[in-house]
């Protein structure tokens, strides 16, 4: 489940118009009286359209995204409709409406995360790692002006760089652990409907929902739909091997 990208596209393109700007406003003094003043009206503009579009994406279009994609997660868990809205969700396991449906399906996402977060992470942490290490490089020389250094190092320490990257680690490994307890839990068959059972898979459900909760980061659609015919292929055989077809 996703939220509009255009969105979140805004936010980001704003992000960097705002850092330019404010690195040209540093140098304003070489450039025409006009653009002196025009400059901070610019940045100011830009820094308010940027905050408004990333607090909408955070505090409207995820939650309300979240909020449908789990309904319909309980209403297949279930076979009970809880929404008359309807997404695309399909879930590669044959349990009737059941507790152990709902198992099966948050295993099946909690997997399905934990590898896409870690596809994208692969690039995040090259781009990380760049962004540190030119801050480090800028800092080794003493000619280095100061307000360049103030400059990089807003920027490297905002939320669009090392917040997001650490956002997107937790994500992934709190995922990984939801997918790895419910992979336990299937492995050691524990009896229909014992309160273990239930206990244990609300449990992970819970972890699963907290874990994105808390992240308030999207995964990327197009690395999902490239990674999902061989992820489909692979939770195929992790599902036969633990015989979830009942």
């Amino acid at each position: 489940m996703s939220t509009d990208p255009r969105v979140e596209f805004i936010g980001t393109g704003f992000f960097w118009a705002n850092a330019l700007l404010s690195l040209i406003i540093l140098f304003s003094e070489s450039i025409p009286s006009l653009w002196q003043k025009l400059l901070p009206l610019l940045f100011i503009l830009t820094v308010l359209v940027q905050f408004v579009a990333s607090q909408i994406n955070r505090f409207y279009l995820i939650p309300r995204a979240e909020k449908l994609r789990r309904k319909q997660m309980l209403s297949d868990s279930f076979g009970t409709p809880l929404s008359h809205d309807k997404t695309v969700l399909y879930y590669n396991n044959n349990y009737a409406p059941s507790i152990n449906r709902l198992g099966a399906n948050t295993m099946e996402n909690a997997f399905f995360s934990s590898e896409v977060a870690e596809k994208m992470l692969i690039k995040k942490r090259a781009l990380v790692s760049v962004y540190i290490a030119s801050w480090i490089f800028l800092f080794s020389f003493r000619d280095t002006d100061l307000n360049i250094m103030i400059w990089i190092t807003q920027i490297v320490f905002s939320g669009e760089i090392i917040v997001q990257w650490f956002s997107l680690e937790a994500l992934r490994t709190r995922q990984e652990r939801t997918y790895e307890r419910l992979h336990t839990h299937f492995l050691h068959k524990i009896g229909s409907d014992s309160g273990r059972e239930i206990a244990t898979i609300l449990d992970a459900f819970v972890a699963y929902e907290t874990a994105k909760s808390s992240s308030s980061c999207l995964l990327s659609s197009k690395v999902f739909y490239k990674l999902n015919p061989s992820l489909t292929k692979k939770w195929e055989q992790i599902r036969n091997e633990l015989d979830m077809d009942f």
